[in-house]
């Protein structure tokens, strides 16, 4: 496995850890594990499809990271939403428990692919 891989794994599960302690201490909502997950997972998608594809198609990294956002705001209206409608309000707690995770993994996901593409554009220039 790559360094650049794995210095991204090793930041985002330790951003999104320290963020979900924090969160949990403050709010205690039984899916806030769950929606910490399901942005890593996606976020760690997104990163691997822009890595692998970072030669062949790096015109195309950023239309993977908005393809990622886009994902995650389906995850959030097909799936999220719905279960925080059940009980006919929308509280602050709830908002929060799955933006905060969102927020968290989205900046480390934008930080780490303009290294990337950064990265991969020096790699490519000739002298």
């Amino acid at each position: 496995m790559n360094n650049a891989l794995l210095v991204f794994y090793a930041v985002l599960i330790t951003s999104l850890t320290t963020s979900f302690v924090i969160h949990n201490t403050l709010i205690e909502i039984e899916t806030l594990l769950t929606f910490y997950i399901v942005n890593a997972v996606i976020a760690a998608g997104i990163y691997n499809v822009a890595y692998f594809f970072r030669k062949t198609q790096q015109d195309y990294l950023g239309y993977y990271f908005l393809a990622g956002t886009l994902i995650k705001f389906v995850v959030f209206f097909i799936y999220v939403l719905p279960k925080f409608k059940e009980d006919g309000e929308q509280t602050k707690e709830e908002f929060f428990s799955f933006f905060t995770p969102y927020v968290v993994a989205l900046l480390v996901e934008t930080i780490s692919l303009l290294v990337l593409a950064k990265n991969n554009n020096i790699n490519n220039v000739k002298n």
